[in-house]
């Protein structure tokens, strides 16, 4: 259920006792005065780094920088929202959003939150077009611009589905890429700058072919979950290596 952001300022107003079960009776601890600012801060904090996900009438922020005045009115925090498929991001699954054969950043905003009934984030769309982009269901059209974590720049980021080339292909003259063992830290720092990748390559196939392992001792349900997750962004992608049944 959401938590009224009313109701986390309560809890730091220095008059709140959290009440924690014991073997037969309760422990009280009173709740330090925090000032309302700085529970402010700690919110955008954790919007921007996808922890939360604010809404607020018509504002709906995830992934987001939170301007201050989304802590007015009926302001909630609710837990992050699913990624959207890229399927759901296609003129079949949201024809609102598509003319001409191309849909912008701003256009499938819209038309995700009238589907849904609720203003959705820029953020997960933005999350979404980008694994939609990587998993090639969506390319940049040209003559638009890149991919920025703003909402005021949704509107310039014109996609297309890819096109399909006819006839004969002429042989890739690109060399083979060495292979570069990746960790998660790097995989975020490769995600932070694909904008500015796509950007660069726009037009030009850049691909990216990736292999995903695991600790041969990894238990299997732990393999299971890390293929689940990474499902979401492209069905053939999944971990590699034996299993363990510990």
């Amino acid at each position: 259920a959401p938590l009224p952001l009313p109701k986390l300022l309560a809890y730091f107003s220095g008059s709140h006792v959290a009440k924690l079960a014991k073997e037969g009776y309760e422990d009280a601890f009173p709740i330090p005065a925090c000032p309302e600012q700085a529970v402010h801060d700690a919110v955008a904090q954790a919007v921007e780094q996808g922890t939360v996900w604010l809404v607020s009438g018509p504002t709906s922020l995830w992934k987001e920088q939170v301007p201050s005045a989304a802590f007015e009115g009926n302001a909630a925090l609710r837990p992050p929202p699913p990624l959207v498929p890229a399927g759901e991001l296609m003129a079949d699954a949201l024809p609102d959003a598509w003319e001409n054969g191309e849909a912008n950043g701003a256009s499938l905003t819209q038309a995700l939150s009238h589907a849904r009934g609720e203003a959705v984030p820029w953020g997960l769309v933005l999350q979404s077009i980008m694994a939609a982009l990587s998993s090639r269901w969506l390319e940049l059209a040209e003559g638009g611009s890149r991919v920025e974590q703003s909402y005021a720049h949704a509107g310039q980021v014109r996609l297309r589905a890819p096109q399909r080339q006819r006839g004969p292909q002429p042989h890739s003259r690109a060399l083979p890429s060495p292979d570069a063992a990746l960790d998660g830290a790097q995989i975020q720092d490769l995600a932070e700058r694909m904008p500015a990748l796509l950007e660069a390559s726009a037009g030009q196939g850049l691909r990216f072919h990736l292999g995903v392992s695991l600790d041969p001792a990894a238990p299997v349900a732990v393999r299971a979950e890390v293929d689940k997750l990474l499902a979401e962004v492209a069905p053939m992608l999944k971990t590699s290596g034996p299993t363990s049944e510990s």
